[in-house]
């Protein structure tokens, strides 16, 4: 028994560190696809064809550059049997508008076996805000007893120079009944904006939330508490003509997200771009 305690232990290891690089993927980017998308096509060494859309593999000698996104991978530390993987579906690309829909997918860490999927339509939208990365957050959500989330954090990015614009939005998914099934549906945890002249003067606003799991409600979920901090601050050229940032003080607040026995509604003013 011992011994094959320490087997499996060593092989979780390996298997850790073999996800480890390029997304989290390794080298066993081809066989996922393989595996979630039997019919899928190799038409390159970094692009596969599945029923229309493009799934495009980590590339180690350089990034994509055409507004396309890679597939994703991440040993679920609470659970490290199993693998998470997001696959980006790209159904259309051009110079101004990339679309496709985000599969999410549970797999078994040592066979590749798909134990849950979930298809999230038209996730995928990069027209003037860009999707600039898609990334697993591991982080111990404990909803319930034997009941842990994983997140997808979606990073976008505006093409404007003088009206910066930055977000990441955050969204939370558990395995129950045997299927992957959302829980909290977009959170922005970071957002930044900003006007200015390209040269020097302007305004900048700054929005950070962090989630903490709270106590167990009457459903026997725990509440989300989300804590914001806002931060603003002025630039702008002084009597020399040096260019000058004033800063205002951070603004806290706290808000309660509670399960309603399906999933935990986000407030609008919470809620991505």
């Amino acid at each position: 028994m011992m011994r094959r305690l320490l087997i499996t232990a060593a092989f979780l290891l390996s298997a850790e560190a073999a996800f480890a690089a390029e997304g989290g993927c390794g080298t066993r980017a081809a066989a996922i696809i393989a595996q979630a998308y039997p019919t899928a096509e190799k038409t390159s060494e970094t692009e596969f064809v599945a029923d229309g859309a493009t799934i495009l593999v980590p590339d180690e000698e350089k990034d994509s550059g055409d507004g396309r996104h890679p597939v994703t991978c991440r040993v679920w530390p609470s659970y490290p049997e199993r693998l998470l993987v997001a696959v980006p579906l790209i159904t259309e690309v051009s110079e101004t508008l990339t679309t496709g829909d985000l599969e999410l997918l549970v797999l078994d860490a040592s066979t590749l076996k798909v134990q849950q999927r979930l298809r999230l339509k038209e996730r995928i939208v990069d027209d003037a805000i860009a999707i600039k990365s898609i990334t697993f957050d591991t982080a111990r959500y404990q909803l319930a007893p034997g009941q842990i989330a994983f997140g997808v954090r979606l990073a976008k990015e505006g093409a404007s120079r003088v009206n910066p614009f930055e977000e990441v939005s955050l969204s939370l998914y558990a395995v129950g009944s045997g299927q992957l099934k959302p829980v909290l549906d977009g959170i922005v945890v970071i957002r930044s904006s900003g006007e200015w002249d390209g040269n020097c003067a302007g305004t900048f606003e700054r929005t950070t939330r962090t989630l903490a799991m709270g106590k167990i409600g009457g459903n026997g979920y725990a509440d989300i508490m989300v804590t914001e901090k806002t931060s603003s601050s002025t630039a702008a050229l002084d009597k020399k003509g040096d260019c000058g940032e004033r800063s205002r003080n951070d603004e806290t607040a706290l808000t309660r997200l509670a399960y309603d026995g399906k999933r935990y509604p986000v407030p609008e003013a919470l809620r991505p771009f």
